[in-house]
C-alpha cells in the first residue's frame, strides 16, 4: 500500500493525446499504402490543407479538430 496521496490520479497530458492520435492516423494511412506516401497524401491523413497553418503547434490543433468532427 502507498502513502503518496496522488498514487492512482489520472494523468493527462491534452498535446501528448493530440500527437499520438495524428501519430496513429499516419500509421494507418502508411499501412494502407505500398509506397511511401507523398506529402499530400500525409496532409489529408492528419486532416490539413498546405499553407493552411502558420505552424507546428497550430497545424496539430488544427488537424486535431478536424479529426474530432469527422469521428464525432
Amino acid at each position: 500500500m502507498t502513502t503518496d496521496p496522488h498514487a492512482g490520479a489520472e494523468l493527462t497530458d491534452d498535446a501528448l493525446q493530440d500527437e499520438i492520435e495524428l501519430v496513429g492516423d499516419l500509421v494507418v494511412a502508411a499501412s494502407a499504402s505500398e509506397r511511401p506516401l507523398t506529402d499530400d497524401e500525409i496532409d489529408r491523413a492528419l486532416g490539413i490543407e498546405r499553407g493552411q497553418c502558420e505552424g507546428p503547434d497550430e497545424a496539430t490543433e488544427h488537424a486535431h479538430r478536424i479529426w474530432k468532427r469527422q469521428n464525432a
